[in-house]
């Protein structure tokens, strides 16, 4: 593997091309499910595929940029170059107590996986979140196993507090980081 560059993004970073040779495809089998209160593995009956075609990847792009002009924060990972993983800072705080900001996007491309960059990204928003004084990130996961194993290593639990408009949903776990100072 070539050495990764990581960076925090600024608005000129990105394009319109700035997803084109990005593969957020994946393959989810198992997903987390909540039984009783407890959270379980569970197997879909037909593998669920992720891909993004091209209007998707505009669309994230437009909104990154769009998180960027508002005062957000943004990373990337880059290979010679190409992007392989992006992760995005809200700067609008939340909670009772005005404790929280959303870990918005968080992904790595396909074959760049299990690399220890989705752990840098994710390092990278914590320290950013610290900079701006707040105590815990937010993070709507994806259901699938392979993503929240990912936060349950990292060391995210179960949110306290759920923001807005998210709930815990098949396709969905409200879970949140607690950013020690």
């Amino acid at each position: 593997m070539e050495k990764i560059l990581f960076k925090e993004l600024n608005i000129d970073d990105v394009k319109m091309d700035f997803l084109n040779d990005f593969d957020r495809y994946q393959e989810i089998s198992e997903y987390y499910a909540r039984e009783n209160g407890n959270w379980i593995i569970k197997k879909h009956e037909i593998v669920k595929v992720i891909n993004w075609d091209k209007e998707y990847k505009d669309r994230r792009t437009t909104n990154l940029s769009n998180i960027l002009m508002i005062g957000g924060y943004a990373f990337g990972a880059y290979e010679k170059g190409k992007l392989v993983g992006f992760a995005s800072i809200l700067n609008e705080k939340f909670g009772t107590k005005k404790q929280y900001v959303e870990l918005k996007y968080f992904y790595v491309s396909f074959n760049y996986r299990n690399r220890g960059i989705g752990k840098k990204l994710f390092v990278l928003c914590v320290e950013k979140a610290r900079e701006i004084g707040i105590e815990k990130m937010y993070i709507s996961a994806n259901s699938s196993v392979e993503s929240q194993k990912f936060y349950l290593h990292m060391g995210c639990k179960d949110a306290m507090e759920m923001q807005e408009g998210y709930k815990n949903t098949e396709d969905e776990r409200q879970m949140e980081y607690i950013i020690i100072k």
